[in-house]
């Protein structure tokens, strides 16, 4: 999955905090509707030095990149726990029944059918709080279900369309390692090497943030992950 012109330039104001608006016209014509809806949402901030434009991240910039990353953060070990959510919101709360499942998806939890979400994260303290924010403490079930080869599997695949990540690890492979052979030659390294890895963490959260163990054991996040690692020596 390419970027789009706004995450492109997302990237490079988070990679060096703050650029003139002239190095942002390489962008053409759709740099001018990127930055202002990045400034709508708070990511980025337009200020003058010297009567010259520049644009900035803001914190709240820093802070969702943070998020969009934190899909990055592989555990080592697993306690080989599902964590199940059920609920049963009637229709006359739909928009509380919208928000929470806009807040599972955050959560990195899937959908393994109607109305029933699964993580294999400990995420107990975020759904008792999200019950209790959205007062839903007769309507939310949380239940914790032992690990099977076999169950893993299956849950991986229904509940986070595994061939459909597949298919964008594998496109994310092909593009990195064509970058990788030309780093090291010219300037941008970093910033090209920071756009892979915000499209990599990208692709990782429409799934869930799995153990280090699933990724072993799947060749194509296997040779995903060892890209990633290859990038970030070239994004610090």
């Amino acid at each position: 999955m390419a970027l789009s012109v706004m995450q492109e330039i997302f990237i490079l104001l988070e990679d060096e905090k703050e650029v003139p608006i002239f190095r942002l016209t390489r962008w053409g014509r759709p740099a001018r509707g990127a930055l202002a809806k990045l400034k709508n949402l708070g990511l980025v901030e337009k200020t003058k030095v010297n009567n010259e434009t520049f644009y900035r991240i803001t914190d709240k910039g820093e802070q969702y990149l943070d998020s969009v990353l934190s899909t990055l953060k592989f555990k080592n070990s697993w306690d080989k726990k599902w964590r199940l959510v059920i609920f049963d919101i009637p229709e006359s709360r739909r928009a509380t029944r919208d928000k929470l499942r806009r807040a599972l998806t955050a959560l990195g939890m899937g959908l393994l059918q109607s109305s029933v979400w699964i993580s294999p994260q400990d995420i107990k303290s975020e759904i008792e709080a999200l019950e209790k924010k959205y007062k839903l403490l007769q309507q939310l079930k949380f239940f914790e279900v032992s690990s099977t080869a076999q169950l893993d599997q299956q849950i991986i695949e229904k509940a986070w369309k595994a061939e459909a990540i597949n298919d964008s690890l594998e496109k994310f492979i092909k593009e990195a390692n064509w970058s990788l052979k030309a780093m090291g030659k010219g300037n941008g390294d970093r910033f090209n090497a920071k756009k892979l890895i915000f499209e990599y963490a990208l692709i990782l959260k429409k799934g869930p943030i799995l153990p280090i163990e699933f990724i072993e054991q799947n060749t194509i996040r296997k040779q995903a992950h060892e890209v990633y690692l290859r990038l970030r020596q070239h994004a610090i």
